[in-house]
């Protein structure tokens, strides 16, 4: 490790921390879980290639920039890096299936590893190499969170499109061996490919699919140019129009380095269970725990009060009846609905546009109350729920989850997040096929070449 200087600027002490990040500095906990988030994501991306929403992107590349030394996920199309990233990017952020950051703030699993397997199968890196340079990408992700949010959000910008860059950015540098000028540089060049707006959560639009795409090209071409000698500004975090007051309107720097080298952003990441944004998770839960507990069918229910987290509430509460797919999943009254009337929230329930205009979804909908909760601050209280059911017979049930199964103070198992893996890629690829991915992954620090784990994700229906 190093020693910061008072002197350096924010992308300075990030991009020494990143260029000097050896895989002898993880302990072993950092390495089982980065293993973990690792085979989630790859599971994400092979859902990801199937549904019919993440197309447009895919078709878009392999139509206009065909031929390259990288690889698109299921397909194998062989394209540029940047373009791969971009695809797989979006395969992997495209089904809100994606790990999470335990305060909110993006999805870094979907910034970083798409990166690292398409730079891993140009560049024939190591598996040791592999696991570093998506530790770093999280760790720079994560410092971007510690300075964007929540002020960010409230301005209404998107993580992954914004923060996400950084991400990748930290994952492509580290992979390319990229000196601590270069990668003070990276990042500068990074915040010119920082954008994407929330407004999708007010009225729809399936564009929110690609941002993770979006951050991982940029990410990738910032370390690329950064490399070739293309400058930038090394104050793009903290200086007078850099990202901190471009995004946030306040220039919070100081937890963006404070305690760097001493613990793993990686720690902080959160796995889903739930196709949908992270902040439904714990309403979710509540309620199933709820239900479970008292034995209440949905027409008992006179009313659903949740209160929740203010920014959270409004990026899932403005929708109420979906006419797309991400409005269903951007609706908590929807998943909500679900839950009572169907006992579950898998994808399919959200892809079937009957269930959107269901009477008896649409009646639960309005039963449903949405309140901000001051319990649940921003910070490590983010994704706190506190939940009142009225009930028909005039009984009323209350409860409270403080953080939902999947985060780090209430992680899933090894077993579960294998289980999911196997969910997620069961139509994709043969299990024998998705079982060799599984042992891959758990032993990647002994591969000399981590192309192999890319060949593994493809399908041999795409090879033939």
């Amino acid at each position: 490790m190093y020693v910061m200087s008072s002197e350096e600027t924010v992308a300075q002490k990030l991009g020494m921390f990143v260029s000097h990040l050896k895989y002898e500095d993880l302990p072993a906990e950092v390495v089982n879980r980065t293993k973990d988030l690792l085979l989630d994501q790859l599971g994400c991306q092979l859902l990801g290639s199937t549904v019919e929403w993440n197309q447009p992107v895919y078709k878009f590349i392999i139509e206009n920039k065909p031929g390259g030394p990288a690889s698109i996920v299921n397909y194998g199309d062989r394209v540029p890096v940047d373009d791969a990233a971009f695809v797989n990017g979006t395969f992997g952020q495209g089904c809100e299936l994606d790990d999470h950051w335990d305060r909110g703030g993006g999805h870094p699993g979907a910034a970083s590893v798409p990166v690292a397997m398409v730079l891993g199968e140009r560049k024939r890196i190591d598996g040791k190499t592999f696991i570093t340079a998506i530790v770093a990408g999280y760790e720079i992700g994560w410092r971007a969170v510690l300075g964007l949010l929540p002020q960010m959000h409230r301005r209404g910008f998107h993580s992954q499109s914004v923060i996400g860059v950084f991400t990748a950015a930290g994952t492509a540098g580290k992979i390319l061996q990229l000196n601590p000028n270069q990668m003070t540089t990276t990042f500068a060049l990074a915040g010119s490919h920082a954008c994407g707006t929330m407004e999708f959560d007010q009225s729809g639009g399936e564009v929110k699919r690609m941002h993770g795409g979006l951050a991982c090209s940029g990410g990738i071409r910032s370390a690329i140019l950064a490399g070739m000698g293309l400058t930038g500004p090394s104050t793009i975090f903290e200086g007078k129009r850099g990202i901190l007051m471009a995004f946030g309107g306040e220039c919070n720097a100081e937890p963006m380095t404070k305690g760097l080298g001493l613990g793993f952003a990686i720690m902080h990441a959160a796995i889903k269970s739930f196709p949908v944004i992270a902040g439904q998770h714990s309403p979710i839960q509540l309620l199933t725990k709820l239900v479970e507990e008292n034995g209440i069918g949905p027409k008992e229910v006179e009313k659903i009060e949740v209160g929740a987290n203010e920014m959270l509430l409004m990026h899932v509460g403005a929708i109420y009846e979906p006419k797309q797919v991400i409005e269903a999943q951007l609706s908590l009254r929807f998943s909500l609905a679900l839950r009572l009337l169907k006992g579950s929230n898998d994808l399919p329930l959200y892809i079937d546009p009957k269930l959107w205009q269901d009477p008896e979804v649409l009646e639960l909908e309005r039963k449903i109350h949405l309140f901000a909760d001051p319990i649940a601050k921003d910070g490590d209280q983010k994704f706190a729920c506190k939940m009142r059911v009225a009930l028909s017979d005039d009984r009323v049930i209350e409860g409270y989850l403080p953080y939902h199964k999947g985060t780090p103070r209430n992680p899933l198992s090894r077993e579960e997040v294998r289980k999911k893996f196997l969910t997620l890629g069961d139509g994709v690829l043969p299990k024998e096929r998705l079982d060799r991915i599984i042992d891959q992954v758990e032993n990647i620090e002994r591969e000399d070449d981590i192309s192999c784990l890319v060949d593994l994700m493809i399908s041999t229906k795409s090879k033939s």
